[in-house]
């Protein structure tokens, strides 16, 4: 990314495009300045199916954004996510040849080369490669090894990998937006920077994000990813079985949920207090809440067991001893869904705080993604300022040896 004090970023999911613009301070924090949210159609299940309503979506996100920190972005980092997602692992080893040994930030870019090098599919592309830790020498467990001296330098990675069409596609409709697509993020890697702790993702913890269309997991343990998983179930499936099952308009169906679902009958009142008019009767009548729940919960239940089936080939329970954390619109706002999670999984299961800023749960992945790239921004700035003093010492030393010897 470029060295603007600005950074940009773009979540496109099920139901909304998120736009969201930062700007850094000089006491190195993110001040949010802009944010534009459009609903959209133009994806299914993690995949883009309308490019041109896409586009549409993304150019009025960016335009809320824009006015609104009076701001003109040229580039953003893009979330992503979707079943055509897998993750390989690999290693990658170089030698240090300098005679000082000291191991720099080329080193390190040299050894993530290496790692790289890995047959994968022809129609499959590398999207990111994450270090889970370097070693040195055979010395394991080390995470920065820029100024360690050694000579032999291993990475073990995680490589993120993606169907190349749908890269593709994603780049082209923020291209014909009138964006460059600066760097290419794992959705959940970007929620893990703002919706969960170190001492979470250190001891084992399951991010599971129900959206609108899919449902995904990760199972994230030290700097390791275990799993990574969508199930092509979410918000929207609840939604439908409520407007089939009260023959109510798919868009009345989702407002009668975001307002009066529960996830479980047992908490559900049976005061017949919901006003609804069905399709094809000339009156409107009313429901309890009871009734409501009643559709609902069978769903909740099904997306949930989907879940336990995608992580019960872990070991989890051993794996996670930081539990679950729930987060995504899907579920969360419904009173009971954490008591069902919980239930069915059988260990420890909290919702996200997504009150960052005052943000809810919409912004999680823009914001996270703006974290995501302040922090590898950060990360680059340091190494270069570290690289650029050694390379002035040496220098230095060198132009007083040859003045006196």
């Amino acid at each position: 990314m470029g060295r603007s004090s600005i950074l940009a970023s773009l979540d496109l999911g099920s139901s909304k495009v998120c736009c969201m613009i930062g700007e850094i301070s000089r006491n190195g924090d993110i001040d949010i300045i802009g944010y534009g949210v459009a609903p959209t159609t133009g994806i299914k299940k993690g995949n883009i199916v309308n490019i041109e309503a896409m586009v549409h979506s993304i150019g009025e996100a960016v335009v809320q954004a824009e006015q609104m920190s009076n701001t003109k972005i040229g580039g953003v980092l893009v979330g992503i996510s979707g079943g055509n997602v897998s993750i390989v692992n690999n290693r990658g080893v170089v030698a240090i040849p300098r005679s000082d040994r000291e191991i720099t930030l080329h080193d390190v870019e040299r050894v993530l080369q290496a790692s790289r090098i890995i047959a994968i599919p022809p129609d499959r592309e590398i999207i990111e490669v994450i270090p889970k830790q370097f070693i040195v020498d055979g010395c394991d467990g080390i995470r920065d090894p820029v100024g360690m001296v050694g000579t032999r330098l291993e990475a073990e990675v995680s490589i993120i990998t993606g169907q190349l069409t749908a890269i593709q596609n994603v780049i082209r409709c923020v291209q014909k937006s009138g964006l460059e697509v600066e760097g290419i993020v794992l959705k959940s890697l970007a929620a893990k920077e703002i919706l969960l702790s170190d001492d979470e993702v250190d001891m084992g913890v399951a991010l599971v994000d129900v959206g609108a269309g899919t449902t995904e997991i990760t199972v994230f343990r030290g700097d390791n990813i275990e799993l990574y998983s969508l199930i092509p179930l979410g918000g929207d499936y609840i939604t439908n079985d409520i407007a089939i099952g009260l023959r109510l308009p798919y868009s009345q169906a989702e407002a009668v949920k975001r307002k009066y679902a529960c996830a479980m009958v047992s908490l559900s009142s049976d005061k017949p207090d919901i006003e609804i008019q069905s399709i094809g009767e000339p009156f409107s009548r009313k429901i309890s809440q009871r009734e409501l729940a009643a559709i609902v919960e069978p769903r909740v239940q099904e997306i949930i067991s989907m879940v336990y089936k995608e992580l019960k080939n872990l070991n989890y329970k051993e794996i996670l001893a930081a539990g679950v954390v729930l987060c995504g619109g899907g579920l969360l706002h419904m009173r009971g869904a954490l008591e069902i999670a919980q239930k069915i999984l059988g260990i420890p299961v909290r919702a996200a705080k997504t009150d960052m800023y005052g943000y809810d749960h919409t912004f999680t992945v823009a914001l996270g993604l703006l974290y995501y790239g302040f922090k590898q921004r950060s990360f680059v700035a340091r190494d270069e300022v570290r690289e650029k003093n050694t390379r002035s010492f040496f220098e230095k030393a060198k132009r007083i040896l040859r003045e006196y010897f």
